[in-house]
């Protein structure tokens, strides 16, 4: 079966059903497995990923952590209408290292980011693309990750349970 072209996704809904259905088949999860491991119901969980209801920002977290994927990615792919951009980005964690770079620039500059001019911002963004596009991946970033990912964990609220 072939994934619906972006011009048929004309909802955030079908998006996010789009990138959580992808990404639990790219697991290799059935819908009861993923169910169970983010502790729902077979029903509520389908409704989940078929986009039915509003955003759960708690279940998009809960079920990322089961199938290893970014959330940062699902809500980014929210944003640009892309559901293959969260599958795409499920095993390297683009968005989440994107958003612990900018928790680290947040803590490092606090106030003085909002004297940051568009411009500058821009330029740095559009060198950082041109950078990546250029090379390849490889390193110690696995640690950077893990300890970013830990930290951006410890400062997201918990649900109201």
């Amino acid at each position: 079966m072939k994934p619906p072209d972006q011009s048929e996704l004309e909802s955030d809904s079908a998006v996010l059903s789009a990138a959580i259905r992808g990404l639990r088949r790219l697991r290799g999860y059935s819908s009861a497995e993923v169910a169970q491991g983010m502790n729902l119901a077979l029903r509520t969980y389908q409704d989940f990923e078929a986009g039915r209801g509003r955003l759960n920002v708690d279940y998009i977290y809960r079920f990322c952590s089961f199938v290893d994927a970014d959330p940062d990615a699902i809500f980014a792919s929210l944003s640009i209408g892309s559901p293959d951009f969260a599958i795409r980005c499920s095993s390297n964690k683009l968005m989440s290292i994107v958003m612990i770079g900018v928790q680290q620039l947040n803590h490092q500059l606090g106030d003085r980011l909002a004297a940051l001019e568009a411009r500058t911002i821009v330029a740095a963004v559009n060198a950082s693309v041109r950078d990546l596009v250029e090379k390849s991946a490889g390193g110690d970033e696995a640690d950077w990750l893990k300890a970013g990912e830990e930290a951006l964990r410890r400062a997201r609220p918990k649900p109201g349970r």
